[in-house]
């Protein structure tokens, strides 16, 4: 018998951990009068029945583990968000991005899908007894879909691989449609039949993916390099200067310290190779890596096999991704977003309101040096990514509003020894005891461009240029 539970609790992680825990000692559980809320049921276990009655929210059922969900009511968009395996049962319509990112199990839809559907679709199975209104198969690479009703949108734009099938009206892909076959259509009538929708008098068309062209890459221009046209300014007299085991110097980082598992870093920096945090990074248009057992989880945003993540039709939709990997994580990690630097300004204005961890910034169309100083006031936690990094550099980066640096070549724990070393007595020498403490006015910058792009004092002149007084 099922486990009744009033979901009445004020967030997705009450509601989630609560489910759980009834999860824990039962194979299944209810949840009756369920609220429009995001991210429920995210990532729940193989083998566990969970019923809600009510709406769900954004992303129900995301990141599916083998869990059975049902959902007696409407859902709202992208149900079933980059589900693993499972099965996922909505008894009413869903919004758009229905089967975003499917990687495995069953998404069933009963009634009709509000917008776009199967956007990025890996594997699995997704079955819709209604209408599409929206697009269907865009960026799909695998896995089958089968519309019992009509798509009004675009078929098969970008789609590389899987299959879909149509039994109403569409306007044909490019690639056009053909009657499927008879064991096809015998496939997927049963299909539809061992989930609940009647395949009675259904013809159904096929559309398969084509090969995708690759993108033209872009030549890019030559960044000017300002690390070395920037020198740190040692503490004399208006900053006293401080010596490791005489002063107290810590160098260290901690990311997401209300996290379940903070991870503590005696230098502020993330490498590669020995003892080296473990990261589970999600890239656009790729399959979610296990979350279960790393250190960090990174939503990376760089275009990958996508050009950009399909579950995000409005720029504050980041916000719902960012809250569907803490849920799967039961905010155990901390949770970092990795983007290009760009529009370093525009950009963390939105990621302000999305409350990652950090961010960690890949080289983009501005020099690191300047997105850093562009996102020196933002408040996020930001690392700088970089191949590889002195002492030196590392500080420069820190005072020009870094919290640390993400190194991409592999660090053996001799180096990072000796780096550790460096950093506390050079960190020392300027008069810092930790990371906070350093920033623009322990620099000087060697000629005009390097002070106007960073906003670091201009050696001679020893101030900042006119454009970064406020």
């Amino acid at each position: 018998m099922a486990d009744e539970e009033e979901v009445r609790d004020p967030t997705p992680g009450d509601i989630n951990s609560r489910l759980l825990e009834r999860l824990a000692d039962s194979d299944t559980v209810a949840a009756k009068r369920l609220e429009p809320m995001a991210c429920i049921a995210v990532g729940f276990p193989k083998g566990k029945t969970a019923t809600f009655d009510g709406t769900g929210g954004d992303n129900f059922g995301g990141l599916n583990r083998g869990a059975q969900l049902i959902l007696n009511g409407g859902a709202g968009r992208f149900a079933g968000n980059s589900m693993l395996a499972g099965e996922i049962i909505v008894n009413g319509s869903a919004g758009s991005g229905a089967g975003h990112g499917l990687a495995g199990g069953t998404l069933v839809v009963q009634g009709s899908v509000r917008g776009s559907a199967a956007a990025g679709m890996l594997d699995g199975e997704l079955l819709i007894a209604g209408d599409v209104d929206g697009s269907l198969g865009t960026g799909m690479q695998g896995g089958t879909v089968a519309v019992a009703g009509d798509v009004s949108g675009d078929v098969a734009r970008y789609m590389a691989g899987g299959k879909l099938f149509i039994a109403g009206n569409f306007t044909l892909p490019e690639a056009g449609a053909k009657p499927a076959a008879p064991s096809e259509r015998k496939i997927v009538q049963k299909l539809l039949q061992e989930h609940g929708i009647d395949p009675h008098g259904l013809e159904f068309q096929r559309v398969s993916g084509t090969a995708v062209a690759r993108l033209p890459e872009l030549e890019r221009e030559e960044l000017p390099e300002l690390l070395s046209r920037l020198r740190l300014v040692e503490a004399v007299l208006k900053r006293r200067p401080r010596r490791p085991g005489l002063d107290p110097v810590n160098p260290g980082l901690t990311l997401g310290p209300d996290t379940g598992e903070p991870l503590n870093l005696t230098i502020p920096l993330l490498w590669q190779g020995e003892h080296a945090p473990q990261m589970a990074t999600w890239e656009v248009g790729g399959r979610p890596p296990d979350f279960g057992k790393c250190n960090l989880a990174i939503i990376d945003l760089s275009a990958g096999r996508l050009p950009r993540r399909l579950d995000m039709e409005r720029s504050d939709d980041l916000v719902n991704v960012v809250e569907l990997v803490r849920q799967d994580t039961r905010n155990r990690v901390p949770v970092l977003v990795r983007l290009p630097a760009g529009d370093l300004s525009g950009d963390m204005g939105v990621l302000s309101g999305t409350a990652p961890d950090g961010v960690i910034l890949a080289p983009g169309g501005v020099p690191m040096e300047a997105a850093l100083s562009a996102a020196r006031d933002s408040g996020l936690l930001v690392l700088a990514e970089m191949p590889r990094a002195s002492a030196s550099d590392v500080l420069k980066l820190l005072a020009l509003g870094g919290a640390g640096v993400m190194l991409t070549g592999k660090v053996t724990l001799d180096q990072l020894g000796k780096l550790g070393d460096q950093l506390a007595h050079a960190m020392g020498a300027l008069g810092a005891g930790s990371a906070s403490e350093l920033g623009p006015e322990q620099l000087r910058a060697l000629d005009q461009e390097a002070a106007a792009l960073t906003g670091v004092p201009l050696a001679g002149y020893d101030a900042v240029l006119p454009m970064w007084r406020h």
